[in-house]
């Protein structure tokens, strides 16, 4: 029976921790970063617990992220345009309120399905410019469809960060597990759509 010597398997484990590193590249760092997030939520990414995942050292993460923030910032950044992608499919051939009706859905099942992903979009965004760039799509989608269920030029705008605002707060208590309890989330649901769009209306 053969022993290796210790000098031969520190170098085989060299040489593993190498071909790993040479297959790693930006896009897959911030893939395993997103597994890890959609596995274990946000707080638990960090740079030790990625590099233990990828089966690395720490500091070869930095050849290809600058810092835990910038991490955190792109898998903001990539929900961002995810939940853009979805509303802009969701939103053809609808219109008006109907149509408001699909986007808002669209965002409630994306926080159903990725709960954590969806969290990191109520919060302040890290990379305000890229942020507002990533939610073009999201934004074009819900004003026009505001637009069509007759609310006026000069209150797009404030009626959009208002329904920005309402869904929001009814997807943190759906992800809360709120209307588990006290039901009703269908009825609260069709009273944001309505309120909002009446509000607009009737105040221009």
């Amino acid at each position: 029976m053969s022993i290796d010597h210790p000098s031969s398997t520190r170098a085989a484990a060299s040489e593993v921790r190498a071909a790993r590193r040479s297959r790693m590249t930006r896009e897959s760092v911030i893939s395993e970063a997103q597994a890890l997030v959609d596995e274990l939520g946000t707080e638990a990414l960090t740079m030790t617990a990625l590099a233990s995942r990828l089966q690395v050292r720490v500091s070869s993460l930095y050849n290809h992220v600058h810092s835990l923030e910038e991490l955190r910032s792109e898998l903001q950044l990539h929900a961002m345009r995810e939940l853009g992608d979805l509303a802009r499919r969701a939103a053809m051939g609808r219109t008006g309120v109907d149509g408001l009706r699909v986007l808002a859905r669209v965002f409630v099942d994306y926080g159903e399905r990725w709960p954590h992903r969806c969290r990191s979009l109520l919060r302040v965004p890290i990379d305000l410019p890229a942020f507002r760039a990533a939610s073009a799509e999201a934004g074009e989608a819900l004003a026009v469809m505001i637009r069509t269920a007759g609310v006026p030029e000069d209150r797009v705008l404030q009626t959009q960060l208002a329904l920005f605002a309402a869904i929001n707060g009814f997807v943190s208590l759906q992800l809360s597990g709120f209307f588990d309890v006290v039901g009703n989330a269908d009825d609260v649901f069709e009273q944001i759509l309505q309120g909002a769009v009446t509000a607009a209306v009737l105040g221009s």
